[in-house]
């Protein structure tokens, strides 16, 4: 990364660079051991054929069994185009654009089971053009439908956003001025309707929170204060059930971040990364600390330093039924990352990801976890380019099944 805050990141004006095609590579478990010097344990990474034009801040969506890749923007472009990957068959096919939203980047995206919602997001570099409306895509049809705006919340990007089972949650976010929210709303899509959500004991005001979706409760963590001048290091808990938040407490939370990610383990959220800011600084320094907090006791617990990778922000991160997998993303001292690591929360202990075959060092890239596999699309070295190219990276462990809430 090679601004000192994220407008300065968002200012990017990346062109795309075409990837070769890969075909599938079939891997099995001696062949890894005997051709990678990383060794069995740390994986294997494949590139698998590219597609669309080379963006960042797009969004992607796990629709099982194939990834869905929607808008962001480069070089000048807002995107409304997208494509659906299947990893088994290393085929892309193309998401249909009539009716489709308008071209943006940062936005929300959630898979229902059925379709993906698209809402919000901004067509500019700056802090403005925000968008309050989007659409539903059928992946089986390749349609798009319309969503109501009656009730919507007011334009945003870089919010938290979340498939509850039955409605997509926005919260905070950022607006046209660089104004954050601490406000969000509620989206039915079988009613078509917008509920709001309380302010009531609501977070501060901020964007790119942490979070996410534990079955019952969004939580929310971290992110950047108004103005993009301090990271943030609160939290709370939304039940849309009880449609009330509740603060998360301070007592071992993790050091304050923007930058940073997020995974649910099943009973903890793991936050890790990001960088911190304090008033006045103008360096973005990536953080190698995290803690896991656990809903039932209301507690954080410290992740490990030991053999955690480098310090990071806008990295990826996924949860793969058994470890935190995390890899990619920079920091202004040291620039791009091509690493990473997977955290087993339970031995609390780091291992490294293969570096053969990695992809070059990037960020603001997507992941999604495939129940076998870290599918990588996109992203920038923080300069000139965003890549079109993807990777897949598999543990070369049993496969485990995907988050329900995503592969439904």
């Amino acid at each position: 990364m090679k601004t000192s805050i994220l407008l300065g990141i968002l200012l990017v004006t990346a062109a795309f660079v075409h990837a070769e095609t890969t075909p599938i590579e079939r891997i099995d478990r001696e062949s890894v051991a005997r051709a990678l010097a990383d060794g069995e344990q740390a994986g294997v990474w494949e590139q698998r054929r590219s597609f669309l034009h080379g963006r960042i801040f797009h969004s992607a969506v796990w629709a099982y069994p194939e990834m869905i890749v929607w808008g962001g923007g480069s070089d000048h472009q807002f995107f409304n185009d997208g494509g659906l990957y299947n990893p088994t068959t290393d085929t892309w096919r193309v998401v249909s654009p009539t009716n489709a939203p308008s071209g943006r980047w940062a936005h929300a995206a959630v898979w229902t089971g059925r379709e993906m919602i698209i809402w919000g997001g901004r067509s500019s570099f700056a802090a403005s053009d925000h968008q309050r409306d989007g659409a539903l895509y059928n992946p089986d049809t390749n349609t798009w439908r319309p969503m109501s705006l009656e009730n919507a919340a007011e334009g945003r990007s870089q919010m938290a956003a979340f498939w509850t089972g039955e409605e997509m949650i926005v919260w905070g976010g950022m607006g046209d001025g660089g104004k954050n929210f601490n406000t969000g709303a509620r989206y039915n899509p079988k009613t078509d309707t917008w509920t709001p959500l309380p302010l009531e004991q609501a977070p501060e005001a901020r964007m790119e929170p942490a979070f996410v979706w534990t079955g019952h409760e969004l939580i929310v963590w971290g992110g950047l204060l108004d103005n993009g001048t301090r990271s943030c290091g609160t939290g709370a808990r939304y039940n849309p059930q009880t449609n009330s938040w509740k603060p998360l407490p301070m007592e071992g939370a993790p050091t304050s971040s923007r930058g940073l990610k997020a995974v649910w383990t099943g009973s903890e959220m793991i936050v890790w990364g990001g960088a911190h800011l304090s008033e006045g600084d103008t360096i973005n320094v990536g953080l190698k600390t995290g803690a896991a907090y656990n809903p039932d006791s209301n507690a954080w617990q410290s992740t490990t330093l030991e053999n955690a990778p480098d310090g990071r922000m806008y990295h990826v991160a996924v949860w793969s039924g058994q470890e935190m997998i995390v890899w990619g993303g920079g920091d202004q001292p040291q620039g791009n990352f091509a690493s990473g690591g997977r955290y087993h929360p339970t031995t609390h202990q780091w291992t490294p990801t293969a570096s053969t075959n990695a992809p070059i060092g990037r960020g603001i890239a997507t992941a999604v976890w495939t129940g076998e596999g870290m599918l990588i699309y996109g992203g920038s070295t923080g300069g000139v380019a965003a890549f079109n190219e993807t990777y897949y990276y598999r543990p070369n462990r049993p496969s485990v099944s995907p988050n329900p809430a995503e592969a439904k």
